[in-house]
């Protein structure tokens, strides 16, 4: 199961690989152009970060946490452990 910093992390880091792909030369036109199309709607880290946030204010909002307030990988002290459902 993916917790939210993983997520956090995740979404940041591809908004990063993303804006890398667009100053390399090499990379075929489309995909640059592909690249620079999903940049222009992609979250940047403090809208991730602010997302988490909000999502640790009123938890009752979601039916479980997206982001996390953490953008460097790790997780944040800020969140309980998951906890475990009996099956």
């Amino acid at each position: 199961m993916t917790q939210p910093y993983e997520r956090s992390w995740a979404v940041i880091e591809t908004r990063s690989f993303l804006t890398a792909l667009l100053v390399n030369r090499r990379i075929p036109a489309a995909v640059l152009e592909r690249a620079r199309t999903l940049l222009r709607h992609y979250p940047s880290g403090s809208e991730v970060f602010r997302a988490g946030w909000q999502e640790l204010a009123d938890p009752y909002l979601v039916l479980e946490p997206v982001f996390d307030t953490s953008i460097d990988g790790t997780p944040s002290p800020n969140w309980s452990a998951p906890q475990r459902t009996e099956s």
